[in-house]
């Protein structure tokens, strides 16, 4: 009776230990995004000559960052490309689905390629320290490393810059067993999600900023998006030359501040003479404690010089600007 009790006290800690742990994870729905699939004898030799990540190295333990350019070498869209099964999925920005569809639509002509929408049931994100609990009960083997993936026939599960994780449902029959094992989760992403993409350095292109800025001036060439090692895509050249032989004026910068970021933000630094031309806001998040943060393209020379930031239209709204440090800085192993 004594070694019963024992065993059930020792039982009841354990628990108590991993609700308590289990408070440190966050899980959060992420219905923004939408997903193109890519699917076809001819799907991965398709991709390899039109998107800047190398598509020789995916595989169901590992996932891509890219984007696709146009001619120009602007940044149609960005995405992060996995393997399910047979089929390459690409995950983007909201409204962009379409866009990339008929982007690559116009280079599938002569390949045996399909590409089509796909909407997964749930894609959830996963922020904290004590996701593994809870997560090696879905895969035998969770993603260690930014980048690296874990693909069942019903879920992938992905490892992403800033300690996040995000889970793809692709079988609606799993949602009600994720409902048992996570709880209830935030209906939409949380500032601690926000915050932790934000300062990891990720700005994703949307309709609005689709083929306005260079994969230098987003980071891109030094954050793992851009495998300069892998052959030809389009857009490769432009894109090779300005990494190579150019030396950008500007670049993506953090930025962080008191007053309240929206939508249609733009970021200025203060000249000797007048105010420059404020730079769009490309992401943001608003919290309620160590300050609000933006990402947003800025001139090199005014940031190194420690220039004083503000919002446009408000000289009293003033900003601090940082460099990003990126966990995945090549992409050419």
């Amino acid at each position: 009776m004594r070694g019963k009790r024992r065993h059930e006290s020792s039982a009841a800690k354990l628990r108590l230990f991993n609700q308590s742990r289990e408070s440190f994870m966050q899980v959060y729905a992420l219905p923004e995004h939408e997903f193109v699939q890519v699917d076809g004898p001819d799907a991965r030799k398709f991709l390899q000559g039109q998107v800047s990540c190398n598509v020789d190295l995916l595989s169901e333990t590992r996932s891509l960052p890219g984007a696709i350019c146009n001619l120009k070498g602007r940044v149609v869209a960005d995405f992060r490309l996995a393997q399910t099964g047979d089929a390459c999925l690409l995950q983007t920005a909201g409204g962009m689905a379409e866009k990339i569809i008929g982007t690559l639509s116009r280079y599938a002509v002569f390949s045996r390629v399909e590409l089509r929408r796909f909407e997964p049931p749930l894609v959830l994100g996963i922020l904290g320290d004590d996701f593994e609990t809870a997560l090696t009960r879905l895969f035998p083997r969770l993603p260690a490393a930014v980048n690296e993936s874990a693909v069942s026939a019903q879920m992938c599960l992905l490892r992403l810059p800033g300690g996040r994780q995000e889970l793809w449902c692709l079988d609606e029959a799993v949602t009600p067993s994720l409902r048992e094992l996570f709880g209830e989760w935030q209906s939409k992403p949380g500032r601690d999600w926000l915050a932790a993409g934000i300062e990891s350095g990720v700005a994703h292109v949307g309709p609005a900023s689709s083929e306005q800025y260079t994969p230098q001036l987003l980071n891109y060439d030094i954050s793992g998006v851009i495998n300069f090692s892998k052959g030809c895509y389009t857009g490769q050249e432009v894109v090779a030359r300005m990494h190579f032989r150019g030396k950008p004026k500007k670049r993506l910068f953090l930025f962080n501040g008191e007053a309240e970021f929206t939508a249609d933000s733009r970021v200025c630094a203060r000249s000797g003479i007048s105010p420059e031309k404020g730079e769009p806001v490309l992401a943001h998040v608003n919290r309620s404690r160590g300050g609000n943060l933006a990402l947003a393209v800025a001139n090199i020379e005014a940031v190194a010089e420690g220039r004083s930031w503000y919002l446009d239209g408000r000289a009293e709204a003033l900003l601090q600007a940082a460099p990003l440090a990126y966990e995945c800085i090549a992409a050419n192993d």
